[in-house]
């Protein structure tokens, strides 16, 4: 993963004003050109990953500092978005977790959703809040921003993943599964799985019944 950083690591800030308005209106026109909140996961990356190539920019970048003003990006009211992380950010705060939001990474441009850690200079986990719809791209930002993370300090950090929002028993087992492949903690935060409410892997539970 940290090989794959060195090919595209331009962020907003290397851009002249007059390529980052090109670049933003582009992306977005594209984006709402394919009906953006209803693609599936795997045409969302194929998308992601032609801008990645057409305009050499970091996924981060594109995700957290374009798409991230795209409205239907998320699928979610920025409101309900920030009012989910502000809970997550609680909880941990309540238990006592140092954490950070929206944390800066060493480009000063893409932000990681929270760090938690022993202070904000030892960061432990790097933490990825997503809908449960675009589970994908949360697990991929979470490894990146790991990556990220190693690269530039070389500090050894662990990706969680926190969904919110609805899906499938059986498409939660699939992400489950994906997850632990890929050494992921994956824990949840208000998200139903055919209309009941999960709580075995709940932020609550996993705070309260094992270690991150």
């Amino acid at each position: 993963m940290a090989g794959q950083l060195n090919y595209m690591t331009r962020t907003l800030t290397e851009l002249s004003s007059e390529e980052r308005e090109i670049v933003v209106f582009t992306v977005h026109k594209e984006a709402e050109a394919s009906g953006w909140s209803q693609l599936s996961n795997s045409r969302k990356s194929t998308l992601y990953s032609a801008w990645e190539s057409q305009f050499d920019l970091s996924h981060a970048t594109l995700k957290d500092g374009i798409m991230k003003g795209f409205d239907t990006a998320q699928g979610i009211p920025k409101k309900a978005e920030a009012e989910i992380q502000e809970e997550v950010t609680r909880i941990f705060r309540l238990a006592g977790i140092n954490a950070i939001e929206q944390a800066a990474m060493w480009t000063g441009k893409e932000r990681a959703d929270l760090l938690v850690g022993y202070t904000s200079k030892f960061p432990t986990h790097v933490i990825e809040i997503e809908r449960a719809d675009s589970w994908s791209e949360g697990l991929r930002q979470a490894l990146w921003y790991q990556a990220a993370i190693f690269q530039a300090e070389h500090r050894h950090v662990l990706p969680v993943l926190i969904l919110f929002g609805n899906t499938s028993a059986d498409r939660f087992e699939q992400i489950l599964a994906t997850c632990d492949h890929n050494h992921v903690t994956l824990s949840t935060h208000r998200l139903e799985l055919d209309g009941e409410l999960e709580s075995e892997y709940s932020l609550g539970a996993l705070l309260n019944g094992s270690t991150l």
